[in-house]
């Protein structure tokens, strides 16, 4: 019995070793596991913050682009051809403006979305303006005072952003125009009579 008791005691610290020898190990690769974890938080914390920076410029740098935006839209509003987009078109003006253009878009409700930080680029104002010039090209004939004031106030818009804003780019499809034939033939006819003019440019008038 005691020799039993000695080998129980010798397989006890014979197995001894072998448990610790796992225990060992598994503290070994917990410690690895914190470690590697611990070090790569650092690297995350730098990207973090190097993200933040670059949103911070970016939002800076917007911030300062729409401004510019907005003293552009307010030297265009002065612009002595600008007259026709300065407010939204009435049914008095033109009763069937809205049967014809789906989307009404002006200076004056531009100024406003710039007012209420509506804008966040460049491009988005830029969009409106295109839909400005685009309704007033829709809406009236070829001929047309207004047509006329769209290619100057476009003009001075393109001038001011290669001043302003020479990082973006203005450009808009534009509707094909008749012959010059066909429009010397109806620049002739306009001349015939002021009612004839007034029914071939069926653009808004300008208030007086």
């Amino acid at each position: 019995r005691p020799r039993k008791a000695a080998k129980g005691r010798q397989g006890g610290t014979a197995a001894d070793p072998l448990r610790r020898g796992r225990h060992q190990g598994k503290r070994r690769a917990l410690h690895a596991t914190r470690g590697s974890r611990q070090r790569a938080a650092p690297v995350g914390e730098v990207d973090i913050d190097e993200l933040v920076l670059q949103t911070k410029k970016l939002s800076r740098r917007q911030t300062l682009e729409l401004q510019k935006c907005e003293e552009i839209l307010t030297k265009l509003i002065k612009y002595r051809f600008s007259w026709p987009f300065r407010e939204p078109v009435t049914t008095e003006e033109a009763e069937d403006y809205f049967d014809v253009i789906s989307s009404p878009m002006d200076f004056q409700t531009m100024q406003s979305k710039c007012s209420c930080g509506s804008y966040r680029s460049v491009q988005d104002f830029l969009s409106d303006i295109k839909q400005v010039f685009a309704n007033a090209e829709q809406y009236n004939q070829n001929g047309s005072h207004i047509l006329s004031c769209l290619e100057k106030t476009e003009q001075c818009l393109i001038d001011m952003l290669h001043k302003h804003l020479p990082g973006h780019t203005y450009s808009r499809r534009k509707r094909k125009r008749p012959s010059a034939q066909s429009s010397q033939g109806l620049d002739e006819a306009e001349g015939d009579s002021e009612l004839e003019a007034a029914e071939y440019s069926r653009g808004r008038k300008r208030k007086k």
